[in-house]
């Protein structure tokens, strides 16, 4: 039963909505002027517009225009139901109603709701119009606004990326809007990018400035590549993640495989060389005043003569380490450096462990009043005749097959005792592993993507300041890489240094830098120089 008519002309304001707000105008103008007979019912609205089945659902998020239709249909309890045009009663007789200069249902000013948009951003509105009018995408969705039609081979062709959003998408006088925010051009995404970076924010807060104001297709990936190839932001970024922990295989016998390093200098002056024997664990210490190449042979030759020479020794690259005096007697006696990362001493974790467990024992003596040497002494009987917590025996008997008579009596004092079996090798590859797993999930560490041939920065390992950043701005180029060892040619010196892999920053490569030279000059046409920075001379045996 048709209990009555109703018709509205359209004003030459509404004239100029879109087809789907023309549409939702209907729904909202028929409900109002009805609203006696639909207050407190649950009613069907019956359209022949589809996209208002989605538009008037809870979860969407339709133009301001639209919400603001949305929430004054509030009191109304209702259902759209889609129905094609011929079986729509309303269709015809829509086509027979008068055309007058009726008042906007919609008192909102387009003109106001355009600057509150804009209000904080500095682009004339005019300029945006001007730039809608010269892009042909936005052209195009214009006219499928205005139709209503989105499957037509221009907007496949031109207009594919927005037909996502054609029921967010709405027509504000000549600007292109989605929800609060207006769609900018082409040609002035570039400058919103400019401007929503200013004060350097990071890519979550940059993201969230430009939501808060306009839109377009891709806009969250163009502010991230904005955020990557900012100079500043990648000079203060957040140092690389170390890779995962690679762990160095135990050797298949003792005093093959060596590790040494330095501690000190001490209260008194003096320095601790400590040899630790990646096999056993087993650690010999020696004190010396002064630690020059021929020192430091002078007290490694006697432990060598009674243990023998070993074959590989992981040392850092202090001085006394990479002159040459010192390369000449391993040479001769045919013993391989292995020189770690410069500023990274966990390549050679296992004896800067120890030197942790040594200082711990020089305090507990200093803070006692004690002499330091007769308790390093004593340390050093303790460690090497106590079973290790990774092989699970004392290290003197993986070392020498014997277990060092101490103060302490055992079961091979006595003649008739059992022999004792060895695991250490199984014990020390679970441990390991389990740690490796440990550690890298603690650290977040991952793969690094640097490559050979990459442009990277290098992490300033000297600060001069609060200020410092935490990269230098000089650009290396990789020409070596090792595991988690890399080689960069300095363009300054002309030489090449070594780092970790977490000491240094990929350049994102940019489509507009191909063919420029590595290195950032300051406006001069020189290169700028990380102040930090000295080239090392690598060791190769």
């Amino acid at each position: 039963i048709v209990i009555s008519y109703a018709s509205k002309s359209l004003s030459p304001t509404e004239r100029r909505y879109c087809q789907t707000e023309k549409e939702a105008l209907a729904i909202v103008w028929s409900v109002e002027k009805f609203k006696l007979f639909l207050l407190g019912r649950d009613f069907e609205l019956e359209t022949d517009h589809r996209p208002l089945t989605a538009i008037f659902k809870p979860t969407s998020q339709p133009p301001g225009r639209i919400e603001r239709w949305v929430l004054r249909l509030q009191p109304f309890k209702f259902k759209i139901v889609y129905k094609p045009g011929k079986l729509n009663v309303a269709d015809p007789l829509s086509r027979l109603s008068p055309t007058n200069d009726n008042e906007d249902i919609d008192k909102c000013d387009d003109k106001i709701y355009i600057n509150a948009i804009t209000d904080s951003v500095a682009v004339d509105v005019s300029e945006i119009k001007n730039a809608i009018d010269e892009d042909p995408e936005l052209l195009i969705v214009k006219d499928a606004l205005l139709t209503g039609d989105w499957a037509n081979e221009s907007v496949r062709d031109g207009a594919k990326k927005y037909t996502p959003f054609q029921n967010e998408l709405a027509l504000l006088e000549d600007y292109v809007i989605r929800g609060c925010r207006i769609v900018i051009p082409q040609n002035l995404r570039t400058r919103m990018l400019q401007l929503a970076h200013e004060g350097h924010p990071g890519e979550t807060l940059m993201i969230t400035r430009l939501r808060d104001r306009v839109w377009w297709p891709g806009m969250d990936e163009d502010a991230r590549k904005t955020v990557k190839h900012c100079e500043g932001c990648r000079l203060v970024s957040r140092p690389s993640a170390p890779e995962p922990m690679r762990r160095r295989a135990m050797p298949n016998e003792p005093w093959i495989d060596v590790a040494m390093d330095f501690l000190g200098p001490l209260p008194s002056n003096v320095y601790l060389l400590v040899i630790v024997d990646y096999y056993s664990r087993y650690k010999e210490v020696c004190i010396m005043k002064r630690i020059t190449s021929e020192e430091t042979i002078k007290q490694i030759e006697p432990i060598f003569v009674r243990l023998g020479y070993p074959r590989t020794i992981t040392l850092d690259n202090g001085r006394q380490f990479i002159s040459t005096e010192f390369e000449d007697y391993c040479r001769t006696r045919n013993i391989t450096l292995n020189h770690t990362a410069p500023y990274w001493p966990q390549a050679n974790g296992e004896v800067e462990r120890q030197n942790s467990s040594l200082l711990k024992r020089l305090k507990i003596s200093h803070s006692l009043n004690r002499d330091w040497e007769t308790d390093l002494l004593q340390y050093l009987m303790m460690y090497n005749t106590t079973a290790h917590s990774i092989t699970g025996k004392a290290p003197s008997v993986l070392l020498q097959n014997r277990l060092i008579r101490s103060k302490i009596p055992t079961i091979g004092d006595i003649e008739t005792a059992p022999p004792v079996s060895s695991e250490a090798q199984d014990r020390d590859t679970v441990l390991k592993h389990r740690g490796k797993e440990r550690e890298d999930i603690r650290r977040h560490a991952k793969p690094s993507e640097v490559q050979e041939g990459d442009n990277v920065l290098l992490k300033n390992l000297v600060s001069t300041g609060k200020l410092t950043s935490t990269f230098g701005r000089t650009e290396y180029n990789v020409v070596e890489r090792k595991g988690n060892r890399v080689t960069v040619f300095d363009p300054v010196s002309g030489g090449v240094l070594e780092r970790n892999t977490a000491h240094v920053k990929k350049i994102p490569k940019h489509p507009n830098d191909e063919g420029t030279s590595s290195g950032v000059c300051d406006g001069t046409n020189s290169p700028v120089v990380g102040h930090d920075l000295e080239p090392v001379q690598t060791s190769r045996p």
